[in-house]
């Protein structure tokens, strides 16, 4: 790197500072902020570590390396400012990563300065530039456009809202709330680096990180089949990763699985360099160490991509065997910077007494505890949704025609055909009837998919190459669909390299042709399969992910036609990416500017959600003033329909409307006193319209960090911790309370009650709050089932704090003094109630004694 091109970068990195410090639409600001504290620094940590190294990357690696690398850098960098005491500010956040560009472009000067750069590892292509780079362009251009489109039309989904909710408590300055999180800190660390630098979050600015991500990966894979293949297995990958509707969903949306993408290709190619040329071995393990490390700090399946680095190092090692001790060193201190980076979050978050919560959730919900299991059925049904029923089946068409092809190379033409006989038989099968291997009510399907992809990956006289992306699918497609209990959408984990092997074994059909055919005629039957392909899964894609009719809530109504399925209703689990605008915004912009007020209720079943949109208004099922009745992406079974009926007939009336396109997106319900029978049968027509659009700019303009936080965003802190054991199955960590003075008959005393499980809880307990005197003669009192009756105990993670609170009004006939105010807990259907005990274990009464309250004047 030449003295120029440093002082280039750094001229940039100055015009961005003046970018987001100049009051310019807030997308440009967001883009100026990413280059700050992202992607120069990273193209300087790249450049540094291995650009001027004895093997060089090419314009292509150098890239994506450093895109790549600036997560790393936007993770670690805001985890260390969220260290500190109070919430990190926009100076203090600009002067870090401002610092951090600076030291690495030192490094870089020193570098350049001291080190003779070496030639790079590849070859320079041989083909025809003019097919290569129209490929590219291709695959640039559908990947942007199902990527960046739309970005800013749905609102958050759950997790999504979680992660800006979080964002937000690290800028208030809740410094374990990234402990609270089940997974690494990165989905919600990135949200944070742009709410801190520009003081404002949208869904645009938002989710545009992990967009690029996703774009960025799309390339890698093309860079990684090229690689380990030829450029056409490289780019067909790709184009199929362009346009199945997992990786599609995931760049929609603020998670982390963009970034795992990202890093786990990448780390393959680090590797993978390394093999053809073992050069700079120390400068390019410790950057796998750190590709591998940041998709582990996004998410625990960031790990799976060092199943195929591994083996490549394995086999590089054992061909330099004679200089293993050099390679033991550099595996060492690449394994070292790893720990360092890993243990930046997992040390002080392993150690976390709110660990126990996200081991039961991990354990219990997701891994589940009792394998092998079966999940061919779901996984085959719920990609059918996100990418076609072709699409699927050319997938396992092409696999089932590369492991034939596998095993007919290795095999005399007898056995390999009969093999080939028993593979095709076992697929066919296996397709039409998944479980008919259950024996005894457990399913040992696994027995047979892992011999087959055992012996493809064991067969002598392989390449590495094919054995290693073998090897990463196998091993993580048998871990997904078998040992775990609940996969769900984290089957894109295996869909990497199972897309690498699709892409390879179409790659050699077309190579085939043109050997046999010409040429000519074979680029002209590429391109119109291409063609026919991508408008196939294209416009399917663009129906359900880009397209504002949001197919999925009225799916039978707009599917779009000619595209055969294998179910009569799609699975509604796991839901992610596609579009939804219910019109949330208005309902925040109606609280803020006062047309409404009080708590609310919503058939929108987790807090996040609502919580980020309304600002953080009460919601309270027991008190709620307002209902608001959404859509939703996972349709409500009846049972849940017909208890938001039976609630909303505790007097609450149809109110507004909000309209989003013109589309009558969410019903509002005030409580009015009024008992209507079918409250949801109700006409709309007549009522007040508020349409999304005219108040979503307002929203965004005022969507800052400072809205009230709290369960289960946040855990508060305790006013007064207790630490009272109740039948060694709960323990109430204390209480807050608080309510004017003096207290009088009529008035509300704000009482919330932490709780966490000691152990799984499988009944439901009641909350009785208390104030009494004498024999028992009541001045207050309010019970309830936990968090508004929101959270049942059998619903609390061990570890998990509980946030609890409750409105308790003082008896009209409450006579002045000062009177016990007593807490626990009971089974409502039999009263019994849980016992207190003492440190040694022995109960010494059935309530907590929290505090006295006075009525009255002293």
């Amino acid at each position: 790197m030449t003295n120029r091109w440093l002082l280039g970068a750094l001229l940039t990195g100055a015009l961005a500072n003046a970018l987001l410090l100049t009051p310019l639409p807030l997308l440009v600001q967001a883009v100026a902020a990413l280059w700050i504290a992202g992607f120069l620094p990273g193209a300087l940590l790249v450049e540094a570590l291995v650009g001027q190294s004895a093997s060089r990357p090419d314009r292509f690696e150098r890239v994506l390396y450093s895109v790549a690398a600036a997560y790393l850098v936007m993770v670690v960098g805001m985890l260390l400012i969220s260290y500190l005491p109070g919430g990190p500010s926009q100076v203090l956040t600009l002067l870090a990563f401002d610092a951090v560009t600076l030291l690495l472009a030192g490094w870089v000067w020193q570098r350049g300065r001291r080190v003779q750069p070496g030639a790079p590892a590849w070859e320079p292509f041989s083909g025809d530039r003019r097919w290569f780079w129209a490929g590219l362009l291709a695959l640039l251009t559908l990947g942007a456009i199902f990527r960046f489109v739309g970005l800013e039309y749905a609102d958050y989904q759950g997790d999504e809202a979680r992660a800006a909710l979080r964002a937000a408590a690290v800028l208030q300055g809740y410094e374990d709330v990234l402990m609270l999180h089940k997974k690494g800190p990165t989905e919600i660390l990135i949200p944070t680096v742009l709410y801190t630098l520009t003081g404002h979050l949208t869904e645009q600015t938002a989710r545009l990180p992990f967009a690029i991500a996703n774009l960025a990966a799309l390339f890698a894979s093309f860079v990684l089949g090229w690689r380990l293949y030829r450029p056409l297995a490289g780019w067909i990958a790709a184009m199929f990763l362009a346009l199945d509707g997992y990786f599609i969903g995931f760049a929609h949306i603020v998670q982390y699985q963009s970034v795992v993408f990202l890093t786990s290709v990448l780390a393959v190619l680090a590797l993978y360099r390394l093999y053809v040329k073992p050069e700079a071995k120390t400068r390019y393990l410790a950057l796998a160490a750190i590709l591998l490390a940041t998709g582990m700090l996004s998410h625990y399946e960031g790990a799976l991509a060092a199943i195929p680095a591994a083996y490549l190092l394995a086999v590089i090692v054992w061909r330099e065997r004679d200089r293993w001790r050099s390679w033991l060193g550099a595996t060492a201190i690449a394994a070292a910077v790893g720990a360092v980076l890993l243990g930046v979050f997992y040390v002080p978050f392993i150690f976390n007494e709110r660990f126990a919560a996200t081991y039961t959730y991990l354990t219990d919900r997701r891994i589940g505890g009792s394998p092998p299991y079966n999940n061919l059925n779901d996984v085959f049904l719920r990609t059918t949704l996100y990418s076609t029923t072709y699409y699927v089946l050319l997938l396992i068409a092409l696999t089932v025609l590369a492991v034939i092809r596998v095993i007919r190379q290795r095999f005399r033409p007898a056995v390999g055909w009969a093999l080939t006989a028993l593979v095709a038989i076992f697929f066919g099968v296996t397709l039409f009837r998944p479980d008919w291997l259950t024996i005894g009510g457990k399913d040992w399907i696994i027995i047979p998919f892992a011999l087959i992809f055992g012996l493809v990956v064991l067969l002598p006289r392989q390449r590495h190459e094919n054995r290693t992306i073998w090897l990463w699918f196998s091993a993580v497609m048998i871990l997904a669909l078998f040992l775990t209990e609940k996969p769900r959408t984290h089957v894109y984990t295996f869909f990497i390299p199972w897309l690498l092997i699709a892409g390879d074994e179409l790659s050699l059909w077309w190579q085939t042709l043109a050997e046999r055919s010409g040429a000519r005629l074979a680029r002209w039957v590429g391109v119109g399969v291409a063609a026919a392909l991508t408008f196939i899964f294209g416009y399917y894609a663009y129906a359900y992910f880009l397209s504002q009719d949001e197919v999925m809530l009225d799916y039978f109504a707009r599917r779009p036609p000619g595209y055969f399925v294998v179910y009569d209703e799609p699975d509604n689990k796991a839901r992610f990416g596609f579009p939804l605008n219910n019109g949330w915004k208005t309902i925040g912009e109606l609280y803020r500017t006062g047309v409404i007020s009080g708590s609310f209720e919503s058939n929108e079943k987790e807090a996040w959600v609502p919580a980020w949109y309304t600002r953080g208004e009460d919601r309270c099922r027991r008190d709620a003033q307002w209902f608001f009745e959404i859509r939703n992406l996972e349709p409500w079974a009846d049972e849940d329909a017909l208890a938001m009926e039976h609630y909303l007939r505790q007097g609450f009336e149809k109110w507004g409307r909000v309209q989003v396109n013109g589309r009558d997106k969410l019903i509002i319900y005030k409580r009015t006193g009024n008992h209507q029978e079918f409250p949801t049968q109700a006409p709309v027509e007549g009522l007040p319209i508020f349409r999304a659009e005219e108040y979503a700019d307002a929203f965004d303009a005022h969507a800052q960090a400072n809205l009230p936080l709290t369960y289960p965003s946040v855990d508060p802190p305790i006013a007064n911790p207790l630490k009272v054991n109740l039948g060694n199955l709960i323990t109430l960590e204390g209480y807050d309370i608080h309510y004017e003075k003096p207290l009088r008959p009529g008035d509300n005393i704000y009482l919330t009650l932490y709780w966490r499980a000691q152990r799984p809880i499988d009944k439901s307990f009641k909350v009785f709050n208390q104030s009494y005197f004498g024999d028992g003669q009541v001045v207050a009192q309010r019970d309830g089932y936990p968090v508004c009756e929101g959270r049942e105990t059998w619903r609390w993670d061990p570890g998990e704090l509980i946030t609890d609170p409750y409105v308790i009004p003082v008896n009209l006939d409450a006579p002045d003094g000062l009177y016990p105010l007593y807490t626990g807990m009971y089974l409502e259907d039999t009263f019994e109630r849980l016992p207190v005990l003492d440190a040694n274990g022995a109960e010494v009464g059935t309530q907590v004694h929290l505090t006295d309250i006075r009525i009255g004047e002293e």
